[in-house]
């Protein structure tokens, strides 16, 4: 009898790879600082609450009864959810409020590899688009603190993992792709209403493929209707009310829950709150304003400093990469539409957003230029001479950048010229 091994696949272990690889970049003082920072003073103490069984965290009329804090309730209860299973496992400490943070961090890592590999079935490219997600600030700091934006972005990715299979698979076999975008968009609207903007552009390229489909001659438009019925209706609304399962079960009624989504709205369309770490949409991708999480005195001489800042150098890359792939791959339709619905659909609809805006926002694009960025240097590299040197040079330099600007992502004491050398932008300083 003949014996057959098993053929070595890399992309059967990338993705374990990925994720262990980025749990252990992002575990490291994790419980540093021990208190609540930024809006985790929001999101980790709801969370808290929620494991309580604190009824009056879900709704708008009520106070926290600790000053400092307050009751997170005008964003859907998703991804506080998410924290709070963190919190259920290690209990209502800094490691427990930002553990949940870190697994979904390292689990997009993993899902961008798989994203790429499926748009492209290039590994290198799908490699190298994961490794420079992870020398991105931004993602490092998002993927280390109790938080909403990194749950969004790793259920945008998973919807557009999902819109790819719709867009290529065959008429008969649509139906399930189609739902499972719809579940997962639901899940982004779930954590936070800015979800919307990915699902707007998901349902026009889905509702521009069923019409297509159904002009077909001998197209059975009755289950072309059903299944766009069931993915873009059923399936995000039944994840959106399953989100508030908690919310009714600790006592409050539907009259409360309809209340409750008006007074979400009022909230996002009224606030004229501002923060001097707020930036614009199109600073974004220019890393001109990071944001800005705590400081605290080490010593006599030293300070720690936490920021949520970009890679500089990888981001300046991500406007001109991404011009240049949607010329390159015109002919990849679905993968292109993926892509850019990925980047540009979840970034210029805030230059129509009125409320302060954070550079944090622009998280779920980050992936998707970082593809852009990694296929450009692939590029550079079939190209030869001096042209592959300038293409990994230019990792190499995001690489070293990243490093450089580690102590102020996580809270490593320096001294203060040591600190004012890593504010490398003017915006990157208190003003």
């Amino acid at each position: 009898m003949q014996v057959t091994t098993p053929s070595f696949r890399f992309e059967d272990i990338a993705p374990g790879v990925l994720f262990v690889l980025a749990m252990a970049l992002f575990a490291p003082r994790l419980a540093v600082p021990a208190g609540y920072v930024f809006d985790e003073v929001y999101h980790a103490y709801t969370a808290g609450q929620y494991v309580a069984g604190n009824a009056d965290a879900y709704v708008w009329y009520t106070r926290a009864p600790h000053e400092g804090v307050a009751y997170m309730w005008n964003h859907p209860p998703a991804g506080i959810l998410c924290i709070a299973s963190g919190i259920e496992v290690w209990g209502d400490t800094a490691f427990g409020w930002r553990f949940a943070a870190i697994v979904f961090g390292a689990a997009g890592v993993a899902l961008t590899y798989l994203l790429v590999l499926r748009l492209t079935r290039d590994r290198a490219l799908a490699l190298l688009t994961a490794l420079l997600l992870l020398c991105d600030g931004m993602y490092f700091a998002q993927s280390r603190i109790g938080m909403l934006d990194i749950f969004g972005t790793v259920f945008a990715l998973g919807a557009l993992y999902s819109l790819y299979d719709f867009l290529t698979a065959d008429a008969g076999r649509v139906a399930y792709p189609l739902v499972r975008t719809g579940l997962f968009l639901g899940l982004g609207i779930a954590t936070k209403w800015n979800g919307a903007y990915l699902a707007f552009f998901c349902g026009l390229a889905i509702l521009v493929r069923m019409i297509r489909l159904g002009l077909r001659p001998g197209a059975r438009r009755g289950r072309l209707i059903l299944a766009t019925i069931l993915g873009l209706g059923v399936a995000p609304v039944a994840v959106y009310f399953a989100a508030y399962i908690p919310f009714f079960a600790t006592g409050h009624d539907v009259g409360q829950w309809v209340e409750l989504q008006k007074q979400i709205f009022y909230y996002h369309t009224r606030l004229t709150a501002t923060h001097p770490w707020s930036s614009r949409w199109w600073q974004w991708p220019l890393a001109l304003r990071p944001v800005w999480y705590w400081t605290a005195t080490a010593d006599g001489h030293r300070v720690a400093n936490g920021f949520a800042a970009p890679n500089p150098l990888l981001y300046a890359a991500f406007v001109p990469a991404m011009i240049w792939l949607a010329a390159s791959w015109r002919k990849m339709t679905a993968a292109l539409t993926v892509v850019l619905i990925g980047f540009f659909g979840q970034w210029l609809p805030w230059a129509l957003v009125p409320r302060i805006a954070f550079s944090y926002h622009f998280l779920p694009s980050v992936p998707f230029g970082a593809l852009a960025a990694a296929a450009a240097v692939l590029a550079l590299h079939r190209r030869g001479g001096a042209w592959r040197w300038i293409g990994w040079g230019w990792v190499v330099a995001v690489l070293v950048t990243f490093i450089f600007i580690y102590p102020i992502l996580t809270g490593l004491p320096l001294t203060t010229p040591a600190l004012d050398q890593r504010l490398v932008l003017p915006g990157w300083r208190p003003t």
